[in-house]
């Protein structure tokens, strides 16, 4: 699979200059929809089927406003943000996206059916995420909040079960042993800064983009730092949007103000230290299977994002270090991301 996202790297920019500014200026699109599916089998190196491995994502969201005033959100978001960083009055511009995110995580081994007390727990995650994002010309911040749950209510057993028969993957059969359920939140923070752009043509450019983040909750708590290189046309207009986990975000391209077709190539280095992971520590409010965790972690991940008009996609792949003791295989997995702008 790495060969094919060379050959489309290569080929991307002869496409771009034949149709060198395809982006007719027109109004943007005024909300978008964005379908993600993510799994380890079909990860670029070693792929595998154990750790995370498999997640399924709908979003949506609306165009960027200039006064958070005019951002369309529930009361309570409203009153939440009032009192933090996000809103600040007319400085700047500001978007909004939900989504609807289901992961589900097993050990190595998933034909033994009894417990398997050195391997990580299965687990299933149903989360409700909102995002807040405040941009100028070379900053962004984000708020996000996710609330949801993880046990059997997250639905993961037969969401997997459904997934693998389609894909002729190997059946779990343990999901009898996975982690009790618990309502679970989240409250984050995100930092991006460009640090500097390179234009390579009238129409190409490349850039340097600063990440960092830093969340608390019983979901998961942790900080960490990422280096974002991009390549491509339009990535003024969406830095904003740039993650070490392309996957989860929208597609860059729901902030362009034109129609045509856009492209990037991204490569980032990240670094993160981890104090909790329910999905490896299990239950925070009784007993359940759960393994050591690594809290110094790190990831590589490259990818590629596109527009054509009202339709976007988005592939990454992630490969990252050890998450546990007595992990048997790196972190590794891959994602799609089919977009729809209206």
């Amino acid at each position: 699979m790495l060969k094919y996202i060379i050959a489309i790297s290569l080929t991307l920019p002869f496409f771009i200059l034949t149709d060198a500014n395809a982006a007719d200026v027109l109004s943007p699109s005024s909300s978008w929809g964005q379908f993600t599916f993510e799994n380890d089998a079909f990860g670029v190196l070693e792929p595998s089927d154990d750790g995370y491995t498999n997640g399924v994502a709908y979003s949506w969201g609306e165009a960027q406003v200039n006064s958070f005033e005019d951002v369309n959100i529930p009361a309570w978001l409203h009153y939440i943000s009032d009192w933090t960083y996000i809103n600040r009055g007319e400085d700047g511009s500001y978007t909004v996206s939900y989504s609807i995110q289901q992961g589900m995580y097993t050990p190595t081994n998933l034909e033994e059916e009894s417990l398997i007390v050195d391997d990580r727990p299965y687990a299933g995650v149903l989360i409700w995420q909102a995002k807040l994002r405040q941009f100028d010309k070379n900053v962004a911040t984000s708020l996000i909040i996710d609330v949801g749950v993880v046990g059997p209510a997250a639905l993961a057993e037969p969401t997997q079960t459904a997934i693998h028969s389609v894909i002729s993957a190997t059946m779990a059969n343990g999901w009898d042993n996975q982690i009790n359920n618990e309502p679970v939140f989240r409250v984050g923070s995100e930092y991006v800064k460009r640090l500097a752009d390179f234009p390579l043509s009238d129409s190409i450019v490349s850039d340097l983009n600063f990440y960092a983040q830093a969340g608390i909750g019983n979901l998961r708590s942790d900080v960490s730092m990422a280096l974002i290189f991009r390549l491509g046309s339009g990535l003024d207009e969406t830095f904003s949007l740039v993650s070490p986990t392309a996957s989860h975000s929208a597609n860059p391209y729901t902030l362009v103000s034109g129609h045509g077709f856009y492209w990037q190539v991204f490569m980032s280095l990240h670094g993160r230290y981890v104090l909790n992971d329910i999905t490896l520590n299990g239950n925070t409010f009784e007993d359940s299977h759960s393994v050591d965790l690594i809290h110094e972690q790190n990831q590589f991940s490259l990818g590629f994002a596109m527009r054509w008009e009202s339709w976007g996609v988005l592939f990454s792949t992630l490969r990252g270090s050890k998450q546990f003791d007595d992990q048997q295989d790196d972190t590794n997995f891959a994602a799609v991301s089919i977009s729809y702008f209206y």
